[in-house]
């Protein structure tokens, strides 16, 4: 997916993150410009680890690899949950997590997998912080959220324009 369809590169390093005595290997799968895709091995009874050793695992992982994806998956592989990390100076982190089941519509991840997606012309001018821009813009959900209501606001001050005659 990473390196066919959405033009990262091939990266295969592996991780080993052990939270609360279970190891956890996280297989890269693609690379873009300092960014990584990494896939992470479920549990021993191969469920997906809860959200707080999501997080665990993750605070591992940046010091490692700052930016990163994880995606975690199920032994069946029937399930995923792509978590991003938002990183602001001087502000806690914010995980945004994305969950995916095999039986679901992929519209809403398709959706954000088409904004990490690069162009062989974008290669050139391209740097991690492009990259880590266009997964902001994929998954952080408080940045679309507050797009929607500011062009919400301007859309409806000026069909206030055209009302007469009505009182407040």
């Amino acid at each position: 997916l990473f390196t066919q369809e959405l033009g990262w590169d091939i990266c295969n390093n592996r991780y080993n993150v052990s939270i609360d005595s279970h190891n956890f290997i996280l297989q890269s799968v693609a690379e873009k410009h300092g960014m990584i895709a990494l896939l992470c091995s479920p549990l021993s009874n191969g469920n997906i680890p809860d959200y707080a050793v999501r997080r665990k695992i993750e605070r591992q992982t940046a010091k490692s690899v700052h930016e990163h994806i994880i995606i975690y998956t199920d032994a069946n592989r029937t399930t995923q949950i792509w978590q991003w990390v938002k990183r602001e100076a001087g502000k806690p982190t914010a995980c945004r997590e994305h969950p995916y089941h095999i039986n679901q519509p992929g519209d809403s991840l398709i959706q954000k997998l088409q904004e990490i997606a690069f162009g062989l012309e974008e290669e050139e001018l391209l740097t991690i912080v492009e990259v880590s821009g266009r997964a902001r813009s994929a998954f952080d959900l408080e940045k679309v959220t507050k797009r929607f209501y500011e062009r919400f606001k301007d859309e409806h001050d000026s069909f206030l324009k055209f009302i007469d005659s009505i009182p407040d």
